[in-house]
């Protein structure tokens, strides 16, 4: 009888610690951002070639390499931190963003297909996937603190008037596989790196970021406003996106811990119902056998 009541009591324990495994605080997202270096000062950088019309602003530099061929500045536009053609800065800012590029390639805490984003919105940070485009109808916030890496295999498309709110724009990052087109009047934050295509800032549509085209890919502005990145806050020793009003810092965030067990998604809290449940059958389970064998002792 004894032994039957330490084995129960033993089973009651086992049922305990693993309810409260359950329920542990976890992180689950780990993106990290890239340190840029060459690149960081760059608001535009082209791999053929940069074109610009209307009277868009920037206020660091713009540069291409390998291609030289940058037109419409100094006149209609204006480039804060002036102009490089394939000289050593624009070349050492291509090396960067071709890095960049692939430090992005980080393992992706949720897939898509073709995907509107705005219908997902609100999104917590994390490395967000698809296998096909990602497009934006409307607005998309972003929530929390931390990394948001938007990876796609090839392009973003806005459509004119959208938005992305939200975040520490120098924290958020866009991995496009071909290339990137914000629509008319679309209000933009984020690094954008585009492999290849013509990326296009189209007539009005502002950016709190950069724009870098790797060196196949060619940039053309309209009429546009490119500020930044002017990062959310001043971070930690080791993190954050670079200082509160500078533009060519942008040192990685302090990373959150891998994801392990079940972890807490703020993003669609239907995923902690199943996982929990999960958890919890396997759990009332394991001590529905441990009592059965402990009766039969």
């Amino acid at each position: 009888m004894k032994k039957f009541y330490k084995n129960s009591i033993l089973t009651a324990v086992m049922t305990i610690v693993c309810a409260l495994s359950l329920v542990a605080p976890v992180k689950v997202f780990a993106a990290t951002s890239p340190t840029l270096v060459g690149s960081a000062g760059y608001s535009v950088l082209g791999g053929a070639g940069v074109t610009c019309i209307g009277s868009t602003t920037t206020t660091g530099a713009v540069g291409v390499s390998p291609g030289t061929s940058i037109t419409g500045f100094p006149s209609p536009c204006t480039a804060g931190g002036g102009t490089h053609s394939n000289d050593a800065s624009a070349i050492a800012a291509q090396a960067d963003a071709l890095t960049a590029f692939g430090t992005l390639d980080q393992t992706c805490d949720h897939s898509y297909g073709a995907q509107d984003l705005t219908l997902l919105s609100p999104l917590a940070p994390g490395v967000y996937c698809s296998t096909s485009s990602f497009s934006l109808s409307g607005n998309l916030t972003l929530t929390g603190s931390g990394v948001w890496i938007f990876k796609t295999v090839s392009t973003i498309i806005t459509s004119p008037g959208s938005s992305v709110t939200g975040g520490d724009p120098c924290n958020v990052w866009w991995r496009i596989g071909s290339a990137a087109t914000l629509g008319t009047t679309t209000s933009f934050i984020g690094t954008i790196i585009a492999q290849n295509g013509t990326t296009a800032l189209n007539t009005g549509a502002t950016l709190n970021g950069r724009v870098l085209a790797l060196s196949a890919g060619t940039v053309t502005l309209n009429a546009n406003t490119i500020t930044g990145p002017t990062c959310a806050s001043t971070p930690s020793s080791g993190g954050g996106g670079g200082s509160s009003s500078s533009s060519s810092s942008t040192a990685a965030t302090t990373p959150s811990a891998p994801n392990t067990g079940f972890g807490v998604s703020t993003t669609h809290p239907w995923q902690n119902f199943t996982a929990y449940s999960l958890g919890a059958a396997g759990c009332l389970i394991l001590a529905f056998v441990a009592r059965r064998a402990a009766r039969k002792q």
